[in-house]
């Protein structure tokens, strides 16, 4: 049976030492349960890895058990907690980056939806299933609206033709506006351009005006070859080929000078020359048609069935509320403080930095991990005068008597975070946690929250909270601090926030009123 591995630091990082010569232990599960420890090089390709593996399994036993080499491919665990299935063998071990140096050998029938959701999660660094898993209203509704927005998009490229397949896909790279010293850069006003035939050795090299469309290049190059091979007498389309830019996946064709395609004018600027091949259209048919059954295969395999849409509710506009806000603080989880240490909530609402009314403390309870409060907590601003993006700032106090700080606790390090003084009592800082009054539609939230705090506070705060701390609560919810809110209720509808043009029309009428005032007490 294989070690543990128990040392967690990143072996996949430049300056690891693990593997300082350049190799790296990794471990091998074969299907026919065979196990084999190799060193392989850090920087190896997976193809390079795998012939190596391939050499030594030949000692091991059962190997006769084993199909051909190219029948199997690896998978491991990667960096977001993804069994990701290594098809690309070009890629580096080291940028591939194994959760930990364990490769399986399996067979080679992965599900292409799987192996693009895998690709999808390691180039944003987040398996997709924690996306799945999130219950953020505002970024399920964005990722809801961005996908409806993708199979529009998708939808609107099945039934195009070949050609209007390749603008859209590959649309051609132009540089519209040519410099005035460019002709310099020609040959007796001339450029010269290979042109290189698709599965074939031919090369051409031709001297044509730089502003010869393409079809006209395609044309002379055609023309050429079949002289050459002494086929002058066949009839070929010039309009069935499409110039591609040599060794990428970029395209020369369209109306355009040829000048003015971005690849050539380059080549023409650094005087090298351009490198193009002559691909048959038969070729973009297929890539179109791949695409085409790709599409329909992403429709039918998970399509957005969209509910039906609710019926309009009664809102209210919050400028109708004339209430004080208020906030009831339920309970805390997870407090982490001393037992002899007495604990409060300091809460307040601000405007970026600004602190609109004076910040509310909660009543001091002993120290200990949970505990209920159920207070009302009352701000000295009514709900009608909240700013749109006002946010309520909340952060959890440890106080103690001056006398009792040298004790030292695992929970408390005077020296990692700032202390205040205040009354005579030290005040240590636990966590912190902001959220927004108003949700993303505008909506001011009601209900319960749950807002897991954060432990690491800045080196000043504002009136002994975070306001440019960030409004997401703690990800890692495990052994974070827990506060439990409930916003007051103050209608049965919704209150929202008004949208801009009233917000214009308010403010026009407000100017208004003013100007009259002005104007009567001067008459006065």
């Amino acid at each position: 049976m294989p070690p543990a591995v128990t040392d967690s630091l990143d072996i996949w990082a430049v300056d690891s030492q693990i593997g300082a010569d350049g190799s790296i232990s990794v471990d091998f599960l074969l299907p026919t349960g065979i196990y084999i420890n190799l060193d392989v090089p850090r920087d190896a390709t997976i193809s390079h890895i795998k012939q190596l593996l391939w050499k030594q399994a030949h000692t091991y036993p059962l190997f006769h058990l084993l199909m051909e080499i190219d029948s199997y491919m690896f998978s491991c665990v990667n960096q977001t907690a993804v069994h990701e299935e290594l098809e690309d063998e070009t890629r580096r071990l080291c940028d591939v980056r194994p959760f930990l140096p364990v490769l399986k050998l399996v067979t080679r029938n992965c599900d292409p939806g799987e192996k693009l959701d895998s690709k999808i999660g390691v180039l944003i660094g987040k398996g997709l299933h924690e996306f799945d898993a999130l219950q953020d209203p505002e970024v399920n509704d964005f990722r809801s609206k961005m996908r409806r927005i993708s199979e529009e998009k998708i939808q609107s490229l099945v039934g195009l033709s070949w050609m209007d397949w390749l603008k859209h896909t590959y649309p051609p790279e132009q540089e519209p506006v040519v410099p005035e010293n460019f002709q310099d850069k020609l040959y007796s006003g001339n450029l010269v351009v290979a042109v290189h035939f698709d599965n074939c050795q031919d090369v051409f090299s031709f001297q044509v005006s730089p502003n010869m469309n393409p079809i006209k290049l395609n044309e002379l190059a055609i023309r050429k070859r079949l002289t050459i091979h002494g086929k002058e007498d066949e009839e070929i389309d010039p309009a069935d080929y499409v110039l591609q830019v040599s060794g990428r996946l970029e395209y020369v064709f369209g109306d355009h000078p040829l000048i003015q395609f971005q690849y050539i004018h380059n080549c023409v600027m650094n005087r090298t020359l351009p490198q193009l091949t002559l691909v048959e259209c038969c070729t973009i048919k297929k890539m179109c048609e791949q695409e085409m059954i790709a599409i329909e295969v992403a429709i039918n395999r998970k399509s957005s069935n969209l509910p039906l849409p609710l019926p309009p509710k009664k809102t209210r506009s919050v400028w109708d509320i004339c209430s004080p806000f208020k906030i009831i603080l339920l309970k805390g989880n997870k407090l982490n403080t001393e037992e002899n240490a007495k604990v409060h909530v300091r809460a307040g609402i601000f405007h970026g930095t600004e602190l609109l009314c004076k910040t509310i403390v909660s009543t001091e309870i002993s120290g200990r991990s949970d505990h209920a409060w159920n207070e009302v907590l009352e701000f000295e601003i009514n709900v009608c005068d909240l700013p749109r993006m006002a946010r309520l700032c909340f952060a959890v106090y440890a106080v103690m008597d001056k006398m009792k700080t040298k004790k030292s606790t695992k929970s408390m390090n005077p020296s990692k975070y700032q202390t205040i003084r205040k009354a005579g009592k030290v005040h240590y800082p636990v966590a912190w946690v902001n959220t927004m009054v108003f949700d993303y539609k505008g909506q001011l939230k009601n209900g319960e929250f749950v807002l897991h705090s954060w432990s690491s506070f800045p080196d000043e705060l504002e009136e002994m909270l975070n306001p440019m701390g960030t409004v997401q609560t703690n990800p890692y919810t495990e052994n974070a601090t827990a506060l439990h809110i409930r916003f007051q209720e103050y209608s049965k509808q919704p209150i929202n926030y008004p949208p801009f043009d009233k917000i214009l029309e308010k403010a026009a009428e407000i100017a208004r009123s003013s100007d009259n005032a002005a104007m009567a007490v001067s008459v006065c």
